[in-house]
Protein backbone atom coordinates (compact mmCIF):
# COMPACT_ATOMS: atom_id res chain seq x y z
CA UNK A 1 0.00 0.00 0.00
CA UNK A 2 2.70 2.47 1.02
CA UNK A 3 4.34 1.72 -2.47
CA UNK A 4 1.05 2.69 -4.15
CA UNK A 5 1.13 5.98 -2.34
CA UNK A 6 4.60 6.67 -3.53
CA UNK A 7 3.61 6.30 -7.20
CA UNK A 8 4.92 2.42 -7.50
CA UNK A 9 2.77 -0.61 -7.67
CA UNK A 10 3.40 -4.20 -5.70
CA UNK A 11 1.88 -7.29 -6.00
CA UNK A 12 0.89 -9.38 -3.16
CA UNK A 13 -1.38 -12.19 -4.85
CA UNK A 14 -1.75 -12.67 -8.44
CA UNK A 15 -4.83 -14.61 -10.21
CA UNK A 16 -3.42 -17.89 -12.36
CA UNK A 17 -5.71 -19.00 -14.99
CA UNK A 18 -3.45 -21.59 -16.98
CA UNK A 19 -6.41 -23.03 -18.97
CA UNK A 20 -10.13 -22.29 -20.15
CA UNK A 21 -11.07 -26.19 -20.40
CA UNK A 22 -13.76 -26.91 -18.03
CA UNK A 23 -15.95 -29.93 -17.95
CA UNK A 24 -18.97 -27.95 -17.32
CA UNK A 25 -21.36 -25.65 -19.02
CA UNK A 26 -22.69 -23.69 -15.98
CA UNK A 27 -26.01 -20.98 -16.62
CA UNK A 28 -24.85 -18.15 -14.11
CA UNK A 29 -20.93 -18.58 -15.45
CA UNK A 30 -19.61 -15.23 -16.69
CA UNK A 31 -17.05 -17.14 -19.45
CA UNK A 32 -19.16 -18.51 -22.12
CA UNK A 33 -16.96 -18.19 -24.88
CA UNK A 34 -13.89 -20.03 -24.55
CA UNK A 35 -11.16 -20.94 -27.17
CA UNK A 36 -9.65 -24.02 -25.53
CA UNK A 37 -6.79 -21.80 -24.50
CA UNK A 38 -3.82 -23.32 -22.30
CA UNK A 39 -0.60 -21.30 -20.85
CA UNK A 40 2.56 -23.13 -21.16
CA UNK A 41 4.35 -24.28 -18.28
CA UNK A 42 7.12 -21.78 -19.49
CA UNK A 43 4.96 -18.66 -19.84
CA UNK A 44 4.00 -19.31 -16.32
CA UNK A 45 7.52 -20.03 -15.24
CA UNK A 46 8.55 -16.49 -16.36
CA UNK A 47 5.21 -14.86 -14.95
CA UNK A 48 5.91 -16.13 -11.90
CA UNK A 49 9.74 -15.73 -11.61
CA UNK A 50 9.39 -11.92 -12.53
CA UNK A 51 6.51 -11.00 -9.39
CA UNK A 52 8.45 -13.05 -6.86
CA UNK A 53 11.40 -10.57 -7.49
CA UNK A 54 8.64 -7.90 -7.27
CA UNK A 55 7.46 -9.20 -4.13
CA UNK A 56 4.68 -11.46 -4.87
CA UNK A 57 3.55 -13.99 -1.75
CA UNK A 58 0.21 -16.03 -2.95
CA UNK A 59 -0.90 -17.48 -5.89
CA UNK A 60 -5.02 -18.27 -6.94
CA UNK A 61 -5.55 -21.14 -9.21
CA UNK A 62 -8.66 -20.47 -11.31
CA UNK A 63 -10.74 -20.02 -14.47
CA UNK A 64 -11.37 -19.55 -16.96
CA UNK A 65 -11.86 -23.03 -16.86
CA UNK A 66 -11.27 -25.69 -14.44
CA UNK A 67 -7.58 -25.62 -13.28
CA UNK A 68 -7.36 -29.23 -12.41
CA UNK A 69 -7.37 -30.05 -16.42
CA UNK A 70 -4.38 -27.81 -17.29
CA UNK A 71 -2.30 -29.76 -19.69
CA UNK A 72 1.26 -28.60 -20.92
CA UNK A 73 3.21 -31.83 -22.64
CA UNK A 74 4.55 -33.56 -19.57
CA UNK A 75 3.40 -30.57 -17.16
CA UNK A 76 -0.05 -30.88 -15.58
CA UNK A 77 -1.85 -29.71 -12.49
CA UNK A 78 0.98 -31.74 -9.99
CA UNK A 79 3.81 -30.12 -11.58
CA UNK A 80 2.51 -26.42 -11.80
CA UNK A 81 1.01 -26.41 -7.84
CA UNK A 82 4.65 -27.97 -7.25
CA UNK A 83 6.13 -25.15 -9.53
CA UNK A 84 4.65 -22.63 -7.29
CA UNK A 85 5.02 -24.14 -4.25
CA UNK A 86 9.00 -24.35 -4.49
CA UNK A 87 8.85 -20.57 -5.12
CA UNK A 88 7.87 -20.01 -1.27
CA UNK A 89 4.34 -18.79 -2.75
CA UNK A 90 1.04 -19.69 -1.10
CA UNK A 91 -1.58 -21.55 -2.87
CA UNK A 92 -5.14 -21.32 -2.87
CA UNK A 93 -7.57 -23.05 -5.55
CA UNK A 94 -10.93 -22.80 -6.92
CA UNK A 95 -12.61 -25.53 -8.79
CA UNK A 96 -16.11 -27.21 -9.98
CA UNK A 97 -14.17 -30.74 -8.81
CA UNK A 98 -13.67 -33.49 -11.22
CA UNK A 99 -14.26 -37.70 -10.64
CA UNK A 100 -12.56 -38.81 -7.53
CA UNK A 101 -10.47 -41.63 -7.24
CA UNK A 102 -8.64 -43.48 -4.58
CA UNK A 103 -5.33 -42.50 -4.75
CA UNK A 104 -2.75 -44.89 -2.89
CA UNK A 105 0.80 -43.53 -1.54
CA UNK A 106 4.03 -44.52 0.06
CA UNK A 107 5.42 -47.94 -0.17
CA UNK A 108 4.91 -49.55 2.71
CA UNK A 109 3.29 -49.52 5.87
CA UNK A 110 2.91 -47.19 8.08
CA UNK A 111 3.92 -44.57 5.27
CA UNK A 112 1.61 -46.44 3.23
CA UNK A 113 -1.82 -44.03 3.12
CA UNK A 114 -5.10 -44.21 0.54
CA UNK A 115 -6.81 -40.95 0.29
CA UNK A 116 -9.49 -39.52 -1.73
CA UNK A 117 -8.30 -36.97 -4.71
CA UNK A 118 -9.06 -36.45 -7.71
CA UNK A 119 -8.20 -38.08 -10.80
CA UNK A 120 -4.58 -38.12 -11.62
CA UNK A 121 -3.92 -35.15 -8.59
CA UNK A 122 -1.57 -36.74 -6.41
CA UNK A 123 -2.30 -36.45 -2.23
CA UNK A 124 1.22 -34.38 -1.48
CA UNK A 125 -0.03 -31.66 -4.35
CA UNK A 126 -3.20 -31.04 -2.12
CA UNK A 127 -1.10 -30.80 1.13
CA UNK A 128 0.32 -27.90 -0.82
CA UNK A 129 -2.86 -25.88 -1.08
CA UNK A 130 -3.52 -23.45 1.63
CA UNK A 131 -7.45 -23.39 1.04
CA UNK A 132 -9.35 -24.94 -1.72
CA UNK A 133 -13.11 -23.52 -2.66
CA UNK A 134 -15.06 -25.94 -4.56
CA UNK A 135 -17.83 -24.48 -6.69
CA UNK A 136 -20.52 -26.09 -5.59
CA UNK A 137 -22.00 -26.09 -9.31
CA UNK A 138 -22.59 -29.78 -10.07
CA UNK A 139 -25.76 -30.16 -8.46
CA UNK A 140 -27.25 -28.23 -11.02
CA UNK A 141 -25.45 -31.02 -14.09
CA UNK A 142 -26.23 -34.09 -14.64
CA UNK A 143 -23.73 -35.40 -12.16
CA UNK A 144 -25.79 -33.94 -9.28
CA UNK A 145 -22.50 -34.10 -6.94
CA UNK A 146 -19.97 -31.90 -5.85
CA UNK A 147 -16.52 -33.98 -5.95
CA UNK A 148 -14.50 -33.47 -2.64
CA UNK A 149 -11.32 -34.71 -1.66
CA UNK A 150 -9.68 -36.24 1.41
CA UNK A 151 -8.20 -32.87 2.49
CA UNK A 152 -5.70 -32.55 5.27
CA UNK A 153 -7.37 -29.80 7.92
CA UNK A 154 -4.10 -29.06 9.16
CA UNK A 155 -2.56 -27.86 6.01
CA UNK A 156 -5.55 -26.97 3.85
CA UNK A 157 -8.87 -25.03 4.43
CA UNK A 158 -11.79 -26.25 2.56
CA UNK A 159 -14.78 -24.05 1.69
CA UNK A 160 -17.81 -23.97 -0.86
CA UNK A 161 -19.30 -21.61 -3.23
CA UNK A 162 -23.01 -21.79 -4.56
CA UNK A 163 -24.70 -19.40 -6.74
CA UNK A 164 -28.46 -19.43 -7.03
CA UNK A 165 -29.75 -18.82 -10.56
CA UNK A 166 -32.16 -19.95 -13.05
CA UNK A 167 -31.33 -22.07 -16.00
CA UNK A 168 -32.63 -21.29 -19.29
CA UNK A 169 -32.24 -24.04 -21.97
CA UNK A 170 -30.18 -23.29 -24.94
CA UNK A 171 -32.23 -21.70 -27.94
CA UNK A 172 -31.72 -24.36 -30.94
CA UNK A 173 -29.82 -21.87 -32.54
CA UNK A 174 -27.33 -21.44 -29.79
CA UNK A 175 -24.09 -23.15 -29.85
CA UNK A 176 -22.57 -21.67 -26.68
CA UNK A 177 -24.33 -24.47 -24.19
CA UNK A 178 -26.54 -23.20 -21.20
CA UNK A 179 -27.24 -19.42 -21.42
CA UNK A 180 -26.81 -16.89 -18.84
CA UNK A 181 -29.27 -14.27 -19.23
CA UNK A 182 -32.66 -13.39 -20.17
CA UNK A 183 -31.33 -11.33 -23.16
CA UNK A 184 -29.65 -14.48 -24.48
CA UNK A 185 -33.45 -16.36 -24.90
CA UNK A 186 -34.48 -15.41 -28.50
CA UNK A 187 -37.04 -18.50 -28.76
CA UNK A 188 -40.81 -17.84 -27.60
CA UNK A 189 -40.35 -21.78 -26.43
CA UNK A 190 -37.36 -21.80 -24.15
CA UNK A 191 -37.82 -23.46 -21.00
CA UNK A 192 -36.75 -21.91 -17.55
CA UNK A 193 -35.55 -24.60 -14.23
CA UNK A 194 -35.85 -21.68 -11.30
CA UNK A 195 -33.12 -21.88 -8.97
CA UNK A 196 -35.91 -21.17 -6.34
CA UNK A 197 -37.98 -24.51 -7.09
CA UNK A 198 -34.87 -26.12 -6.54
CA UNK A 199 -33.89 -24.54 -3.16
CA UNK A 200 -35.71 -28.03 -1.07
CA UNK A 201 -33.05 -30.30 -3.19
CA UNK A 202 -30.53 -27.75 -2.63
CA UNK A 203 -30.88 -27.42 0.99
CA UNK A 204 -30.62 -31.07 1.36
CA UNK A 205 -27.78 -31.36 -0.84
CA UNK A 206 -26.06 -28.48 1.26
CA UNK A 207 -26.86 -30.17 4.36
CA UNK A 208 -25.42 -33.71 3.67
CA UNK A 209 -21.48 -31.85 1.88
CA UNK A 210 -21.16 -30.11 5.20
CA UNK A 211 -22.38 -32.99 7.53
CA UNK A 212 -19.59 -35.06 5.23
CA UNK A 213 -16.48 -32.46 4.75
CA UNK A 214 -16.84 -30.17 7.66
CA UNK A 215 -15.78 -27.04 5.38
CA UNK A 216 -14.85 -24.00 7.04
CA UNK A 217 -17.15 -21.96 5.39
CA UNK A 218 -20.45 -22.08 2.30
CA UNK A 219 -20.61 -19.13 0.59
CA UNK A 220 -24.18 -18.58 -0.87
CA UNK A 221 -24.70 -15.70 -3.60
CA UNK A 222 -27.35 -14.36 -6.50
CA UNK A 223 -26.08 -14.42 -9.97
CA UNK A 224 -24.04 -11.63 -10.62
CA UNK A 225 -25.30 -11.54 -14.40
CA UNK A 226 -28.77 -10.81 -13.34
CA UNK A 227 -28.10 -7.65 -11.13
CA UNK A 228 -31.79 -6.78 -11.04
CA UNK A 229 -32.61 -10.32 -9.28
CA UNK A 230 -29.60 -9.81 -6.73
CA UNK A 231 -31.92 -8.31 -4.01
CA UNK A 232 -34.85 -10.82 -3.51
CA UNK A 233 -32.47 -13.48 -4.32
CA UNK A 234 -30.24 -12.26 -1.55
CA UNK A 235 -32.81 -12.35 0.76
CA UNK A 236 -33.57 -15.82 0.15
CA UNK A 237 -29.95 -17.43 0.31
CA UNK A 238 -29.94 -15.31 3.85
CA UNK A 239 -32.95 -16.60 4.91
CA UNK A 240 -31.47 -20.31 3.71
CA UNK A 241 -28.17 -19.44 5.45
CA UNK A 242 -29.47 -18.19 8.97
CA UNK A 243 -31.57 -21.98 8.75
CA UNK A 244 -28.66 -24.13 7.95
CA UNK A 245 -26.40 -22.18 10.46
CA UNK A 246 -24.82 -19.03 9.87
CA UNK A 247 -21.37 -20.02 11.67
CA UNK A 248 -20.85 -21.96 8.06
CA UNK A 249 -22.62 -20.22 5.58
CA UNK A 250 -22.67 -16.72 4.06
CA UNK A 251 -23.84 -14.80 2.05
CA UNK A 252 -22.17 -12.38 -0.31
CA UNK A 253 -23.55 -9.18 -2.65
CA UNK A 254 -21.85 -8.59 -4.91
CA UNK A 255 -23.78 -5.55 -6.72
CA UNK A 256 -22.20 -4.21 -9.96
CA UNK A 257 -21.26 -1.33 -10.19
CA UNK A 258 -18.88 1.63 -11.77
CA UNK A 259 -15.92 2.21 -9.84
CA UNK A 260 -14.32 5.47 -10.09
CA UNK A 261 -10.91 5.06 -10.19
CA UNK A 262 -9.35 1.16 -10.88
CA UNK A 263 -5.64 0.35 -10.02
CA UNK A 264 -6.49 -3.03 -8.70
CA UNK A 265 -4.34 -4.84 -11.40
CA UNK A 266 -1.21 -3.80 -8.81
CA UNK A 267 -1.57 -5.57 -5.80
CA UNK A 268 -3.49 -8.26 -7.76
CA UNK A 269 -2.75 -8.64 -11.33
CA UNK A 270 -4.63 -11.79 -13.21
CA UNK A 271 -3.19 -13.52 -15.68
CA UNK A 272 -5.65 -15.80 -18.28
CA UNK A 273 -4.44 -18.68 -20.70
CA UNK A 274 -4.29 -16.02 -23.28
CA UNK A 275 -1.56 -14.78 -22.49
CA UNK A 276 -2.50 -11.14 -20.92
CA UNK A 277 -2.61 -9.98 -17.59
CA UNK A 278 -6.29 -8.05 -16.90
CA UNK A 279 -6.95 -5.91 -13.90
CA UNK A 280 -9.05 -8.71 -12.01
CA UNK A 281 -11.55 -11.25 -12.79
CA UNK A 282 -14.79 -9.79 -13.24
CA UNK A 283 -13.74 -8.04 -16.59
CA UNK A 284 -15.50 -10.45 -18.21
CA UNK A 285 -19.18 -9.34 -16.13
CA UNK A 286 -19.47 -6.16 -18.25
CA UNK A 287 -22.03 -6.54 -21.02
CA UNK A 288 -19.69 -5.39 -23.41
CA UNK A 289 -17.33 -8.01 -22.95
CA UNK A 290 -20.04 -10.58 -24.22
CA UNK A 291 -18.54 -13.34 -21.80
CA UNK A 292 -14.70 -12.88 -23.08
CA UNK A 293 -11.54 -11.79 -21.62
CA UNK A 294 -11.93 -8.76 -24.02
CA UNK A 295 -8.62 -6.91 -25.31
CA UNK A 296 -10.61 -3.55 -23.59
CA UNK A 297 -9.32 -4.81 -20.63
CA UNK A 298 -5.73 -5.91 -21.13
CA UNK A 299 -2.90 -4.62 -18.96
CA UNK A 300 -0.17 -6.36 -20.62
CA UNK A 301 1.42 -9.01 -21.96
CA UNK A 302 2.44 -11.25 -18.66
CA UNK A 303 5.98 -11.44 -20.24
CA UNK A 304 6.02 -7.53 -19.91
CA UNK A 305 4.56 -7.52 -15.83
CA UNK A 306 8.33 -6.31 -14.80
CA UNK A 307 7.59 -3.30 -17.30
CA UNK A 308 4.39 -2.59 -16.34
CA UNK A 309 5.54 -2.51 -12.25
CA UNK A 310 8.50 0.02 -13.41
CA UNK A 311 6.27 2.69 -14.86
CA UNK A 312 4.31 5.18 -12.38
CA UNK A 313 0.70 3.97 -11.42
CA UNK A 314 -2.01 4.56 -13.47
CA UNK A 315 -5.44 3.58 -13.60
CA UNK A 316 -5.55 -0.03 -15.47
CA UNK A 317 -8.74 0.50 -17.55
CA UNK A 318 -10.88 3.40 -18.15
CA UNK A 319 -13.31 5.20 -15.76
CA UNK A 320 -16.37 4.31 -17.74
CA UNK A 321 -16.06 0.35 -19.46
CA UNK A 322 -16.65 -1.31 -16.14
CA UNK A 323 -20.10 -1.26 -14.91
CA UNK A 324 -20.10 -4.93 -13.95
CA UNK A 325 -17.61 -4.68 -11.49
CA UNK A 326 -18.30 -6.61 -8.32
CA UNK A 327 -15.07 -5.37 -6.92
CA UNK A 328 -16.00 -1.86 -7.10
CA UNK A 329 -15.88 -1.29 -3.47
CA UNK A 330 -12.40 -3.02 -3.18
CA UNK A 331 -11.40 -0.88 -6.01
CA UNK A 332 -12.60 2.11 -4.49
CA UNK A 333 -10.90 1.47 -1.34
CA UNK A 334 -7.40 0.57 -2.70
CA UNK A 335 -7.90 3.66 -4.52
CA UNK A 336 -8.39 6.27 -1.22
CA UNK A 337 -5.83 4.27 -0.05
CA UNK A 338 -3.55 5.17 -2.88
CA UNK A 339 -4.71 9.22 -2.59
CA UNK A 340 -2.60 8.74 1.09
CA UNK A 341 -5.82 7.28 3.36
CA UNK A 342 -4.64 5.29 6.17
CA UNK A 343 -5.25 1.62 5.32
CA UNK A 344 -8.26 0.14 7.43
CA UNK A 345 -7.50 -2.90 9.81
CA UNK A 346 -9.87 -5.76 10.36
CA UNK A 347 -11.32 -5.44 13.91
CA UNK A 348 -9.99 -8.72 16.19
CA UNK A 349 -7.57 -11.37 15.18
CA UNK A 350 -5.91 -10.90 11.44
CA UNK A 351 -7.44 -13.13 8.82
CA UNK A 352 -6.54 -17.10 8.35
CA UNK A 353 -4.97 -16.35 4.64
CA UNK A 354 -3.70 -12.97 5.15
CA UNK A 355 -1.85 -13.27 1.80
CA UNK A 356 -5.50 -13.79 -0.03
CA UNK A 357 -7.03 -10.78 1.58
Amino acid sequence: MQKLRDGKGMPIITHLMPTDVCNFKCAFCSVQHRAGDSLKMLEIQDYLTQLVDLGLKAVILSGGGNPLLFRDGKHDFNSLVEYIYGLGLEIGLITNGMPLVDYASGIRPPDFETRKTWKGIRPSTLDMLKWVRISLAGWDHLQDRCDTPDLDPSKTTLGGSYVLHDIYDEPADKKHGRVSTQEDVLTPNGRVQYGTDRLPRLKEQMKEWVDRYKPSYVRLLPNCLEPELIPERARILQELANELGPETFFVQVKPPRQPHRCLKGYPHPVANCDGWVYPCDSVVLNRSAHHRFGSAWRICRMRDITKFYSEPIRPNVSNTICPGCVFSDQVDLISKIADGMPAPLPDGPPPLHVNFT
